[in-house]
Order: structure tokens, then sequence, then C-alpha cells
């Protein structure tokens, strides 16, 4: 069996990379007290992941020495591409250091969908681009089942950052489409799902995957006038007087920077509150402007009818029904009421 017994996760400092460092490092017992590395540009607000008994690690993506001795001893990564401008040479930097050090696997966070944007203008999808470009470097240098990709849709709690304009407008705004099908998966539900994926590896004498791409999907997607019944629920809205709004990129993208300076999400969360816990909560440092690029891209291929993508993966990892969305808004009202 592998000396080796550390996990590392880059980009610690972005909301999935944070949520998942921090589901591992609670359920560390169960993984045999694997020792988890983690990586970010700047440790601030990231104080629980000491407090767990997690390294934490302040990276530069551009140093190799650097990266080489955070892969020391470190028998997977999880790689959370950067949202940044140089992202694909920080990963690329990531992948060659976990070579060298004769890293076992490599896990990749990516999107669904993002095989379509090949053939599409690579500036309309400069980030989605980006993201393929990983995908194919991951697979040359950690081929079959030394890697794996798991894309995912959207997030059910980016609909917290909806919640200003929704109360507004009285409708869920969204840069997609009225009549395109897509779909959002709770975080809890993804990082249960990596913790059992993980889990199932630890105590082997070698780290592989059973499947190379998983979609974690929820198990029927909606349009978005279906979604906003769920969200009017949440609201204590009337669903027939909640609408759903097309809005264009422009205004959208201009209402989700504003979100930066909206001190209602400045802060976590104490304790658990409905489904989420203090970690799944997204807050202001997490919205920068290349993550926001990220969400319109792939917002503008659910409304070419290119994300209506449902699997069973996001099931069989969990071992039971994921939550939909309906039940996400029902289960979390008290949250969303704290953003209206």
């Amino acid at each position: 069996m592998s000396q080796k017994q550390m996990l590392c996760i880059t980009n610690v400092d972005s909301l999935v990379g944070y949520a998942i460092a921090c589901r591992l490092l609670e359920g560390r017992k169960e993984l045999q007290n694997m020792q988890i590395r983690c990586l970010c540009r700047n440790k601030e607000k990231l104080d629980d992941i000491e407090r767990l008994g997690g390294e934490l690690m302040q990276v530069n993506y551009q140093d190799q020495n650097q990266l080489r001795q955070a892969m020391k001893e470190v028998r997977c990564v999880f790689l959370l591409p950067e949202h940044s401008f140089q992202r694909v040479q920080e990963a690329e930097n990531v992948i060659k250091a976990a070579k060298h050090q004769s890293v076992e696997h490599m896990a990749m966070k990516s999107w669904i969908g993002v095989e379509h944007v090949k053939q599409q203008d690579s500036q309309q999808f400069k980030n989605l681009h980006e993201y393929l470009k990983i995908e194919e470097l991951v697979k040359q240098e950690f081929s079959g089942s030394k890697h794996c990709i798991t894309r995912i849709p959207l997030l059910n709690q980016l609909f917290y950052l909806m919640t200003p304009m929704a109360e507004k407008e009285q409708a869920l705004c969204m840069p997609i489409k009225q009549e395109s099908k897509w779909g959002s998966i709770d975080l809890r539900d993804m990082i249960d799902g990596m913790f059992n994926l993980i889990r199932e590896q630890v105590g082997k004498q070698s780290f592989v995957s059973q499947k190379q791409l998983y979609r974690l999907t929820p198990s029927q997607n909606w349009k978005g006038e279906q979604i906003a019944r769920g969200m009017a629920i949440a609201l204590d809205k009337s669903p027939e007087q909640f609408k759903y709004k097309h809005i264009s990129n422009q205004e959208w993208q201009h209402y989700m920077r504003e979100r930066k300076d909206d001190q209602r999400f400045k802060d976590r969360p104490h304790g658990e509150q409905g489904t989420e816990k203090p970690y799944t909560m997204p807050i202001s440092m997490y919205f920068h402007n290349e993550i926001i690029q990220e969400l319109m891209e792939w917002c503008e291929l659910a409304s070419q009818d290119r994300v209506d993508v449902t699997t069973k993966d996001l099931k069989e990892i969990l071992q039971r029904e994921p939550r939909n969305v309906e039940e996400y808004f029902k289960s979390n009202r008290d949250q969303f009421r704290r953003f209206r």
C-alpha cells in the first residue's frame, strides 16, 4: 500500500474549494485521519481549515518550486481551476508539480456542457475554453484511472445572490432564455458525493477512479419559470405573481458585481441552518470578475440548450436521491429571508 496518505486541494479560497476542504476535514475519522493540505492565494477567512486540523498553505501558482513543495507526500490532488486570467498556466503548473512528485491521482472540477464550446467562439466562451484545455492537460499527464473529471451545473447557493434582485423585481432574474431547460445542484450534495468517492479509496493499494467522468446533475432539469415557483415559496411570495425574467448579460453582470459590496454577504453565518453549513454559504470574497464571467458563459450555453443533461452519477455516489431544487428552497426559507 502507498505510504502517502495526504490529499491536496487547490483553490480553497473559493466557495467550492473551501466547502470540500471543510467537509473532508469534518469527516477525517472516516478517512483514517488522512492529512488534508489546502492551497490558497490568501488565508483571509480560512481559519476554520486549520481549526479542523487541515494544513493551510499560501502559494504562488506561478512558482514551480513552491508547488513542488506543496505536492510532497501527496497521494491525490483535487484541482479546482483558479478564477484568474492565468488559469490555464496555473493549472498546468500544479499538474507538472504533481507529476514531478509522483502523485498517484488527479481529480478536477469542471462544467456541465463544457464539451460544446469546442466549435464555438473562443472569445465568447473564453473561460469555458480554458476549462476544456485543463481537462486535456489532466488526461495527458494522468491517463486512464489515474484521473477523474467532475462536471457540475449551477449550484443552488447561487440563488441566495439573486434574492435582492428577486425581491425588487418580484421575479427570478437570470441571463437564460425563458424556454431553455437547465439544472442546479446543492453544494452540500456535491461535497458529500466527493467525500464518498474519496472514502472508497482510503487504505487501498492504489488510488484509482472507477469512472473518468462524473456529471453531477439533478434528476430533472427545469425551465426558469418552474424554478421561480420554488423560489417563490422561499421568499413567501405567491407562485402566481412571482415570475421568471430573462435579463441581459450586461444587467446580470452589473448586478453580480454589486454583490461584492453587499454587506449581507460579507460574513459566513454561525452554525448549521436549514440544509446549509457555514462553509456552503456564498460570501462576497468569492465574487471575482472571473467567476462572474464563467457563470455568464455557462448561462449562454444554457440559452443554447447545451446543458439540458441529466445523469444518475450524483445519485449513485450519494447512494440516495439528490435534494431537488424545490425541496432546497423549502428547507432554507430562513436563509433566503436574510437576503431580502
